[in-house]
């Protein structure tokens, strides 16, 4: 992504070599550094190792093991989509982490880790028995959630829009638990996609929508005329005719840009080309 909205606070952490290491990426590798205890604990048999880090609200509330409000989500099995899942959220995380800053980024990663315990403890306030909750898939989904919200025209894969994905993903997991009765599961998946929504309106986002019907491909191409004779654009107009359309860029895609928008940016580019060649 090309933009952001908090320079202040956009610099990785680190770097590895060449390598930025932002918040996001050391959050991922701390899921991954414990998804080897994991794997180590299911090895050798050790029961405790879920009894003491799982979220489980009789032992959290009745024994105030309070650190399993933010334990249970560093339990994850060692799966292959457990992989998948930390390098998307180095990556789609980075980008949030990027345009909001570390800080609220942090915050917004700490809100999502504590919402579905607190979800849980009011489940079983009302006699709903959630049993014992670990591992991360749902928060990490609602990071990529409001990945979705700042950059919704992203192409992502095959060009897919980061919204349709979102929307087919979300789909598909919401009807995989009903047929499944997995109810726990489906509500602590729309919580916290909701929470995510929810805190990426308050720091001010409020992109993500579907594009309108005039923007969708269904008309018939217009025959393309001879181009007039344009007035070269002035020096001083350059960056000021081209801010909108990088930031419709950073927002929504490229391909979201209409035939005007993209024959104004060549324009652009062909003037520059042409001042770097005069000086």
């Amino acid at each position: 992504m090309i933009a952001n909205r908090n320079f202040e606070q956009c610099e990785p952490l680190t770097w590895v070599g060449r390598v930025p290491v932002y918040l996001s990426t050391a959050i991922a590798f701390a899921h991954g550094l414990m998804m080897v205890f994991t794997a180590l604990a299911l090895a050798s048999g050790a029961e405790w190792f879920f009894g003491l880090l799982a979220f489980s609200p009789q032992s959290s509330l009745g024994k105030l093991h309070l650190w399993e409000f933010v334990t249970y989500a560093f339990v994850n099995r060692p799966e292959i989509f457990t992989l998948i899942q930390l390098v998307l959220l180095a990556f789609f995380g980075r980008d949030v982490e990027k345009f909001i800053g570390r800080k609220a980024f942090a915050w917004l990663y700490a809100v999502l880790v504590l919402a579905i315990p607190v979800l849980l403890s009011l489940l079983s306030f009302l006699g709903i028995d959630s049993g014992t909750y670990y591992g991360s898939d749902a928060v990490h989904f609602a990071v990529f959630v409001a990945f979705v919200m700042i950059y919704p025209g992203a192409e992502i894969f095959f060009g897919i829009q980061a919204r349709w994905i979102a929307i087919a993903l979300l789909g598909i997991y919401t009807l995989q638990m009903l047929a499944y009765r997995q109810w726990v599961n489906l509500s602590i998946l729309w919580w916290s996609c909701g929470v995510a929504a929810l805190w990426m309106m308050r720091e001010g986002v409020r992109t993500f929508s579907l594009p309108s019907v005039s923007n969708l491909p269904l008309r018939r191409p217009e025959r393309r005329s001879k181009p007039a004779n344009r007035e070269p654009v002035k020096e001083g107009e350059l960056y000021e005719s081209i801010d909108p359309i990088l930031e419709k860029i950073a927002r929504q895609g490229i391909g979201s840009l209409t035939r005007g928008e993209r024959e104004k940016l060549e324009r652009v580019r062909a003037a520059l080309l042409a001042k770097e060649r005069r000086d």
